[in-house]
Order: structure tokens, then sequence, then C-alpha cells
């Protein structure tokens, strides 16, 4: 298994074509990017080491992003609390919400926290629901960002979901979401909507449609960093790959004989 450090992780960015002024949807998944190098056992650091380079890249005209989700308040009725840094995104997510300058999105379910020049308009006004319009994820696309996957394999992301919402794919619904939800220690009553799938029907996930139309297109920028990669690409083109796959089948990301026959059956 590969090393690599903070020096590696600000080239690795340098030399997928990040600049100051990018404003970048991280993914990540650092854990396949092998053995840290540090000084002591000290998982802030680790996790600061790639805030830090990340926010030293884009500048401070540049923003970053990324998802800060709280699944449990839907799988285990667990109260909303929008200061919190609670997430089930993963740990990166949650030291992201503790930086100063960070912007959350009130979304109870499918929060998105943004630091950096486009942070408010990204995270703030937005829709009721997770992946509609004017949601985090359609302004995003709107000033052309870059999706960052990081030790992620780039067809998993959530523009996949969005490209899903605007054709309207027949697998999934838009759920009234109304939780335990509390901003300043004060109960909101205020519901939401989540675009979601069935979970009565056999689903199951096939990427390889999209694997081959970002190797036909070229739209990926790839790079080595430590055991693992690092990817870079519009979401604005990676979201009409989507749509235009989509547009042609419409089970194009799922197993659609698995799906059929979870219709015939149900």
């Amino acid at each position: 298994m590969k090393t690599y450090n903070k020096i590696d992780i600000s080239k690795s960015l340098k030399k997928i074509g990040i600049k100051k002024g990018d404003h970048l949807f991280i993914n990540p998944e650092i854990f396949k990017l092998g053995f840290y190098e540090m000084k002591e056992d000290n998982k802030e650091a680790y996790y600061g080491d790639f805030i830090s380079s990340l926010k030293n890249a884009v500048g401070s005209r540049g923003t970053l992003c990324i998802n800060s989700y709280t699944f449990d308040t839907l799988r285990s009725n667990k109260k909303f609390v929008f200061e919190s840094n609670n997430t089930t995104s993963g740990m990166l997510s949650s030291y992201f919400l503790k930086q100063k300058g960070v912007v959350r999105s009130k979304h109870p379910v499918f929060s998105v926290a943004a630091i950096g020049h486009y942070a408010k308009y990204i995270c703030t006004k937005n829709s009721f629901h997770n992946y509609g319009y004017n949601s985090p994820y359609q302004k995003f696309i709107k000033i052309n960002g870059k999706i960052l996957n990081i030790g992620m394999e780039p067809w998993r992301n959530p523009f996949n979901h969005v490209a899903e919402y605007m054709i309207g794919v027949p697998y999934c619904f838009n759920k009234p979401t109304k939780v335990k939800y509390y901003i300043n220690n004060n109960e909101k009553k205020i519901l939401y909507s989540s675009f979601v799938r069935f979970l009565n029907i056999n689903l199951s996930p096939y990427y390889k449609k999209i694997q081959k139309e970002i190797s036909k297109k070229k739209i990926v920028k790839k790079i080595k960093l430590g055991s693992g990669y690092v990817y870079s690409f519009s979401s604005r083109k990676y979201t009409d790959l989507c749509l235009n796959i989509l547009k042609n089948n419409q089970l194009a990301f799922i197993d659609g004989e698995l799906y059929k026959k979870s219709l015939i059956n149900d």
C-alpha cells in the first residue's frame, strides 16, 4: 500500500487542473488512498490537511461544497438540529461543518455545506426539495462548478440523482419529509420533500452505461494519489451526460430487468 502526505495532496490537485477561483463539490472516500503520513495519529489534523489543501487550491474566490446528510432523521426518527455538526456523510463532512464561515442548507435529510465565495448563494434561499429547482445542486450546476471525487469512483456522486429527478424515473418518488426540526433551540414546523427510491421494489445500481459514456466523452480528469485516485469533471457536462443517457433509457442507472420483474411480482 502506497503512502502519501499533504504535499502530495496539493500536487495532485494542481496536476488535475484545480486552480484559483474554482468551485468544487467534494465526494470523498479518502480511506481508499492508503496510509497517510503524519507526525502523530491525529484525525483532526488528517481531515484538516485535506480541507486546508483544498482551500489553498481554490483560493479566496473559490468555493468548496460537501454533502452533510442526516439520514438518521428519517431512518431512526432523530431530530435535526441545524447548528449541529452531526452528519451521516462521514468524518470529513463532520470536520467541514466545524469550519469558520461554513454555510449549511436547511434540508433536514439532504443538506449541503459550503464555504467560500458562492457558499451563501448555493446553500441559502433554497427550495424545499433536495434535488429540484433552487436546490444546492441546481445552483452548483448553474455556476458550472467542478465535481471532485477523492478516492470515490467518478460515477458515484449526487448529480446522478439530479438527472434522475429531472427525467422523472419511475423507480423514485417525491416523499413528504417532516421531521423534528430545530433552529436556535426552537422547533420549526416545516414540510420538506425528498426524491427517494421505492423501498418495496428490488433495485440494483448499474453504472456501466455512465462509465462507457465518461470514457467516450473524455470529460473526467484522473490523477493518482497514494493507492487511489482523484477525479475532476464539470458538473454541467456530467449532468448533461446523465440526462442524455436517461432520456433514451430511463432505467439505465439500475438493473432494468430486475426492476421489471419486481413490478410483475409486486
